[in-house]
C-alpha cells in the first residue's frame, strides 16, 4: 500500500494559488502537484472555522453529524469531542493497518484540549515544544526541522502522515526574505489586475471588489495580503522540502500526497480580515491528490468536493474494506478521479452560527443569530457583493425552505447541535467573565431545522 502525506495548510484560500489562476506566483509546488494529479477546483469547506473542518477532514462527517462547531483555543473544558466517532487515524491502524502513524501539528495545545486530533497516531509530535495555547505561532520551518529527520528515520516504513502547517495563519511571523517579494505601496490598487463581474462591478481577484479592498492600517505590524502570499510561497517551499526528501530516499512512486487547508481568509471582504462568516472567500479551499503511478495524473474535477469526502477518498486509496468502515457523510472521490463518476451538485456547509446550501450556481446563507438571509449569483457575482435576498424573494425562500429541509433530514428526531453548542459557548463565556446569566439556556436547543 502506498504512503500518505497529508499536507493541511491552515487558512489557505484557493484563489491565491497558481493553480486557480491567482496572478502572483506563490505556490509554483502546489501548481506542479495540481497540473501532475488530480484537482479538484470546487472544493469547499465542510465546516469553519479550524475546529469543525479539520474534524470533517479526519471524520468523514459534517459538523451537523459530529456536534463540533466550535474552535476553543482560548477557554478550557468548553467542549468535548464523541470518543465513539472513529477518526482516520485510528481506521487507517485498525481497519487498514500496517502502516506508522504521525502527524506533526499542535492543536492539542487549546485550551480546550481537543483530542481528536491526537487519537490513532503512533507519534504526535507537538513542534510547539510547549503546552501554553500558542498554536498559530508555530513558524512551518521549525516544523520541518522535526519532520525531515522523522521521514528519514520511517523511510523504511509503510507511513500515514498528517502535516500541520500553521502558516498562512496570522500572525504573519514568516522569515524575512519571504516579507517581500510582491512590494506593494499601501493603498496601490491600481497596479493590480482587474476584472469586470457580470454584477457589474470591478474587483481584483483574490482581493475583492473596487471601493472594497483592504487597505492596511499605517502600522508596522499591520496584515497586508503581501504578507499573506509571502506566507504562502513559505509554505509551499517548505513543502517543496519534505518532497525533495521524499525523493532523496527514492519514495516518490510509493507516495500519494494531499493537499488542503481547513478554511480561507476574508482579507478585508464583508467587513473582516479574518475567517468569519461563508462566503467564498473562507469556504473555497484547495484540494490535490498526488500520486504518481498510483493516481490517475494530470486530472482537474468539476463538482464539488468537501472535507467530509477526505477520510473516505484515503482509506479508499488504501484498499480500506468498506464493511469495516463507519457510516460518512462524504464519500470516496477516487472514482471521480478515474472519470467512473460525478461529484455532488448541491453542498452544505456550516461555520459559526451560519449554514449555507450553494446549488445551481446560487449560496444561500441563513445566520442563526441576526436572521438576515443573503443570496448570491456567484457566476455573476464572484465577490458576493450583491445579495439578492430582496430582490428575489422566491428564491430567496426556496433556497431557506430548502436549507432547512438538508436540516431536519440529518437531524431526524435529534436536536440542534449548532444550538446547543452556541448556548455552551456564551455560558463558557460568562462563567470566564465571572458571570452567571441562567437565561442563556433560551429556546434554541430545541430548535429542529430551522
Amino acid at each position: 500500500m502506498p504512503n500518505v502525506i497529508v499536507f493541511d495548510i491552515d487558512t489557505l484560500r484557493t484563489d491565491h494559488l497558481g493553480c486557480a489562476g491567482y496572478f502572483r506566483d506563490t505556490s509554483p509546488t502546489i501548481d506542479r502537484l495540481a497540473r501532475e494529479g488530480v484537482f479538484f477546483p470546487d472544493m469547499h469547506a465542510s465546516g469553519v472555522a479550524t475546529g469543525p473542518g479539520q474534524t470533517s477532514m479526519i471524520t468523514g462527517l459534517a459538523p451537523i453529524s459530529h456536534h463540533f462547531y466550535l474552535t476553543p483555543y482560548n477557554l478550557p473544558n468548553l467542549i468535548d469531542f464523541d470518543d465513539d466517532i472513529p477518526t482516520l487515524a485510528e481506521m487507517v491502524q485498525d481497519v487498514v493497518g500496517g502502516m506508522t502513524t504521525a502527524t506533526f501539528d499542535n492543536l492539542i495545545n487549546f485550551k480546550s484540549h481537543m483530542d481528536q486530533f491526537v487519537r490513532g497516531y503512533e507519534y504526535y509530535v507537538n513542534c510547539s515544544r510547549t503546552a501554553q495555547p500558542v498554536h498559530h505561532h508555530l513558524v512551518g520551518g521549525d516544523l520541518n526541522k522535526r519532520l525531515v529527520p522523522w521521514i528519514a528515520a520511517h523511510a523504511d516504513e509503510s507511513f500515514f502522515l498528517w502535516v500541520h502547517y500553521w502558516d498562512p495563519h496570522t500572525p504573519y511571523n514568516q522569515p524575512d526574505a519571504y516579507r517581500d517579494l510582491w512590494p506593494t505601496p499601501r493603498g496601490d490598487h491600481a497596479s493590480l489586475p482587474h476584472k469586470r463581474a457580470g454584477a457589474g462591478y470591478h474587483y481584483v481577484p483574490g482581493w475583492g471588489a473596487e471601493g472594497q479592498l483592504w487597505d492596511p492600517p499605517d502600522e508596522p505590524d499591520a496584515n497586508t495580503i503581501e504578507l499573506y502570499d509571502g506566507e504562502i510561497r513559505y509554505t509551499d517551499d517548505l513543502i517543496a522540502q519534505v518532497l525533495g526528501e521524499v525523493e532523496r530516499h527514492d519514495l516518490t512512486q510509493e507516495t500519494v500526497v494531499v493537499v488542503t487547508s481547513d478554511h480561507g481568509e476574508q482579507l478585508g471582504q464583508h467587513g473582516t480580515y479574518g475567517h468569519a462568516m461563508l462566503h467564498e472567500a473562507v469556504v473555497q479551499v484547495p484540494l490535490i491528490f498526488w500520486g504518481p503511478g498510483i493516481l490517475p495524473a494530470g486530472r482537474v474535477v468539476p463538482g464539488f468536493a468537501q472535507h467530509a469526502d477526505i477520510a473516505p477518498t484515503i482509506l479508499d486509496i488504501l484498499g480500506a474494506d468498506p464493511a469495516q468502515l463507519p457510516r460518512f457523510d462524504g464519500e470516496s472521490l477516487l472514482p471521480a478521479m478515474r472519470g467512473e463518476a460525478i461529484l455532488r451538485e448541491e453542498m452544505l456547509i456550516e461555520g459559526g452560527t451560519w449554514r449555507a446550501l450553494v446549488r445551481d450556481g446560487y449560496k444561500f446563507i441563513r445566520g442563526h443569530l441576526a436572521d438576515v438571509p443573503e443570496l448570491y449569483d456567484l457566476a455573476n457575482d464572484p465577490m458576493e457583493i450583491v445579495n439578492l435576498a430582496d430582490v428575489a424573494p422566491e428564491s430567496c425562500a426556496s433556497m431557506r425552505r430548502d436549507l432547512a429541509q438538508r436540516v431536519r433530514q440529518a437531524l431526524g428526531d435529534q436536536p440542534d447541535p449548532l444550538f446547543s453548542q452556541l448556548a455552551h459557548e456564551v455560558q463558557a463565556w460568562d462563567l470566564a467573565l465571572g458571570r452567571v446569566w441562567p437565561s442563556l439556556t433560551w429556546q434554541v436547543p430545541s430548535q429542529r431545522g430551522q
